[in-house]
C-alpha cells in the first residue's frame, strides 16, 4: 500500500490555475503565431482548391468525350 497523503484542496486548486495560465499563454503565442502565417495558409487552401476544381473540371471533360 501506498504512505502517500492526498493532495490538499489548496495544493490542487493552484495547479489548476498553473495550467490554465500555461494554456492562455499557450494559446495567445499560438494565435500570434496563426496571424505571422495566415496569408500563406490562405495561399496553399486556394491553390489546392483550384488543383482540385481544374481536375475535377478535366475528368469531367475527358469523360463526357468517350
Amino acid at each position: 500500500m501506498s504512505d502517500k497523503q492526498p493532495a490538499s484542496i489548496a495544493r490542487r486548486f493552484l495547479s489548476l490555475c498553473f495550467a490554465l495560465f500555461a494554456g492562455a499563454v499557450l494559446l495567445v503565442l499560438a494565435l500570434q503565431l496563426l496571424s505571422q502565417i495566415w496569408g500563406w495558409l490562405l495561399l496553399i487552401a486556394g491553390v489546392v482548391a483550384l488543383w482540385c476544381v481544374g481536375v475535377a473540371v478535366w475528368r469531367y471533360w475527358w469523360g463526357r468525350r468517350f
